[in-house]
């Protein structure tokens, strides 16, 4: 099942700046998210992406302004509850503990058990579906430490999956991912139909895959829309200050960016 986000009037800054209006990285930030649907957040590096994720998932209290799951504001509800309708996909790859595959999917299950409650046969179920739409059903076994990092990410993926979130949040989901996952990825992300907030560095991906575009620079929303309307050969270069073709994909008729080298 799938909720609404909504993040109205954002704005935070990290605890070393002073809190007033022109200190703030992220400033005034509205964003929503319709039920299933699939959000791109783009931007330069340094823009405040992976920040503005970190207060919608419950990691950085934002200073002013709210994010909510249809009517309820995350930062009201208890860690519990948020941890049960938010999973996250994070770039950095966390440290495994000595855990396997399938136990590091089985994590995905804790928020949706009391202290001393075991796995169920419906726990296996889901893990042994999760990881098998990942391709990682036979690598069940082996170490979380030995894979490489692009398993690592499918099987991190698999965890979130688990959790059967209500939304899904991704900072650079495609990291460490080569061509062929990168794509499968995405598509295994939007077969679900989970409403879902990702940031992504590869415009054509972005294009190729998000429902809506949000574009964020300078700790501020410069537009959105769908990608058809938000990539423009104008906003990368304002944005990303590149110039830059944008024509349709032959196959699929979605935007394509074609970068301009100058020599």
């Amino acid at each position: 099942m799938s909720c609404g986000l909504h993040i109205d009037h954002l704005s935070w800054s990290p605890a070393e700046r002073e809190r007033h209006e022109q200190a703030h990285l992220l400033r005034a930030i509205t964003l929503d998210a319709a039920r299933g649907e699939f959000v791109g957040l783009i931007g330069p590096n340094g823009s405040g992406k992976t920040s503005l994720l970190r207060c919608a998932f419950r990691f950085s209290a934002p200073h002013e302004g709210s994010v909510a799951l249809d009517t309820t504001d995350v930062w009201d509800a208890s860690p519990r509850w948020a941890a049960q309708r938010i999973a996250v996909l994070l770039q950095e790859l966390p440290e495994d503990f000595g855990l396997t595959v399938e136990q590091i999917a089985r994590m995905g299950r804790t928020p949706h058990k009391r202290l001393l409650d075991g796995d169920t046969l419906e726990d296996a179920r889901i893990v042994e579906g999760a990881l098998r739409d990942v391709e990682l059903w036979h690598e069940r076994n082996r170490a979380f430490a030995s894979l490489s990092g692009g398993e690592k990410q499918r099987a991190l993926l698999a965890r979130a999956l688990v959790q059967r979130p209500c939304v899904l949040m991704l900072d650079e989901p495609t990291n460490h991912l080569d061509l062929l996952h990168q794509i499968e990825l995405l598509k295994l992300v939007k077969s679900q139909n989970i409403t879902t907030l990702a940031t992504i560095h590869d415009l054509n991906l972005a294009a190729a895959f998000c429902d809506r575009l949000y574009v964020i620079a300078n700790g501020a929303i410069v537009t959105h829309g769908t990608p058809e309307e938000v990539l423009t050969s104008s906003m990368l270069k304002t944005v990303f200050h590149v110039e830059a073709i944008v024509d349709r994909h032959p196959v699929s008729q979605c935007p394509r960016i074609t970068l301009i080298h100058s020599t």
